[in-house]
Parts: C-alpha cells; sequence; structure tokens
C-alpha cells in the first residue's frame, strides 16, 4: 500500500512508501493505482476513494455543476426542460465534432471536415484507383485509398448517427420526465 499527497480538491501531487503524517491532505493508494499514477504524464484526482483521470474529474464536477443548475428552476419544469435540452444539444454536437478512432486512425469530425470526407467518398466511389493525402486528427499526413476513405466515412456516418440518437433518446427522457430528479437522472 502506498499513500497519495493530494491537493484540497484531490489532484494527486506526489505518491509516497509511507503514511505522510506531515501532509494536510493524504489518501491510501493501491500500489496497482501508484503505479498507473506514476507511469503516466497525466493528472489524476481521488475523489471519495476512487482514482480519477482529469478527464474523469472534470466530468464528475461538471455533473456536479449540472445538477445544481437544474435544482435552481424549483418549480419552474417548462425551463429546466429548456435547460436539459439545451444541454443535451451542447453535448450532442462536442461528441459530434470531438472526433474518432477509425482502425487506429485519429479521424476528425468538425463539420468542415466531414464534408471533405463525403467529398473524397464521392470521388472514391467513381474511381476504384482513387487516392488522397490527409491530414488527420493528430496532425500527421497519410496516404489514403478508396476503400480507406470509403471506411473512414462509413465510421463517420455511423458516429453522427449514433450522436443524434442519443440527443433524441435524452430528448424523450426529458418529455416524459415530470420531477426536477426526473431530469437529474437524464443521463448521456
Amino acid at each position: 500500500m502506498k499513500y497519495a499527497i493530494t491537493g484540497p480538491r484531490g489532484a494527486i501531487l506526489n505518491i509516497v512508501d509511507e503514511e505522510p503524517t506531515d501532509a494536510l491532505h493524504y489518501n491510501e493508494i493501491s500500489d496497482a493505482d501508484a503505479a498507473t499514477v506514476q507511469a503516466s504524464s497525466d493528472r489524476f484526482f481521488i475523489v471519495d476513494g476512487a482514482l480519477l483521470t482529469q478527464q474523469e474529474f472534470r466530468a464528475a464536477k461538471q455533473q456536479e455543476r449540472y445538477e445544481a443548475q437544474i435544482s435552481e428552476f424549483g418549480t419552474d419544469m417548462d425551463g429546466a426542460k429548456t435547460f436539459v435540452r439545451d444541454h443535451f444539444a451542447s453535448k450532442r454536437y462536442d461528441f459530434e465534432v470531438g472526433g474518432i478512432d477509425v482502425d487506429g486512425l485519429a479521424v476528425r469530425t468538425d463539420r468542415f471536415t466531414v464534408e471533405r470526407i463525403y467529398q473524397a467518398r464521392f470521388l472514391a466511389k467513381e474511381d476504384a484507383a482513387f487516392t488522397t493525402d490527409w491530414k488527420l486528427g493528430d496532425g500527421t499526413f497519410l496516404t489514403i485509398d478508396a476503400t480507406a476513405i470509403i471506411g473512414i466515412s462509413d465510421a463517420v456516418t455511423a458516429h453522427l448517427k449514433e450522436v443524434f440518437t442519443k440527443e433524441k433518446t435524452a430528448n424523450a427522457s426529458v418529455d416524459a420526465a415530470t420531477t426536477l430528479a426526473q431530469l437529474q437522472a437524464i443521463t448521456w
């Protein structure tokens, strides 16, 4: 067993072998979790005994703020529902344009790039020998052929379908909600 010295919000500052009796904030941490933290350049947090990545920590804090904002609507269900629908529209957009991984390739899914992918797909369907140089989401260049661009296009289409379906499902749950607690329980 090791110990994680943390800041007041749970950010891990250091890992030590012996209990740090002089540290203001610290938690026990398993050897496996300590190895994960020490082997990574990412930032980690311990919240309620759970090891969280910085992304997981931010998501948890955003969820807390979101639930608190819903509570502020009191008895105004119409206002709360509008707020929640807007929240899920924003969340869908973030996922929509956030990029995807296609067979190990980082593919951007911003609207401009998606348009270019579909244009390249059209050309690839017209010419089986089609190739093009393509800049991936991680900034590297790759020469891709017709088969690859069609595969990327299909993956992008599936991604877009999924995020819009998730928003539609969330909105159906919003429509069915009759209490603020039900609105707060709706997840992405």
